[in-house]
């Protein structure tokens, strides 16, 4: 049977990265490259589990971090067309993200935001594909809608 995926926030991964001093960040990108693995299947790859590349960041000072997570980005992007989907960020702007934007100490954070914007987009195709539905959708609080209808579309 095929799971859910389920729909990834990041301002939640943010403060739960800050709040437990980086041990959700290591959960969260392991959770991540579990599902990136169901959602590719088929194409002849497989992600590394993060806790590892987490672990060969530190001897190479976080290159293989940003290796990892620049081949993350490319292989969504490659994988995009099996969903009718298209997204225009790949391993070159992820990596120029994590290593010159670190000058404005926001390009990490963005090329993060990048990648899961763009899971999210996948996974929510790959639900509709599968006939999945998203099991918290009425626990859902809607923000940004005009009426208890529109809350109710969405």
């Amino acid at each position: 049977m095929t799971s859910n995926i389920k729909k990834r926030n990041y301002v939640t991964y943010l403060l739960l990265s800050i709040i437990t001093f980086g041990i959700y960040h290591i959960v969260f990108w392991n959770k991540i490259s579990k599902e990136v693995n169901l959602l590719c299947e088929g194409d002849g790859k497989k992600t590394m589990k993060y806790v590892f590349a987490w672990l060969l960041s530190i001897p190479t000072l976080g290159i293989f971090g940003v290796i990892w997570k620049a081949r993350l980005a490319e292989r969504l992007k490659t994988n995009a067309s099996r969903y009718d989907l298209k997204f225009s960020e790949g391993k070159g702007i992820l990596a120029v993200l994590s290593t010159a934007g670190l000058l404005f100490l926001a390009g990490p954070s963005i090329g993060h935001y990048v990648l899961i914007k763009n899971y999210n987009a996948m996974g929510e195709a790959f639900n509709e594909y599968n006939g999945l539905a998203d099991p918290d959708e009425d626990k859902k609080v809607h923000f940004f809608t005009d009426s208890e209808e529109d809350a109710v579309e969405e």
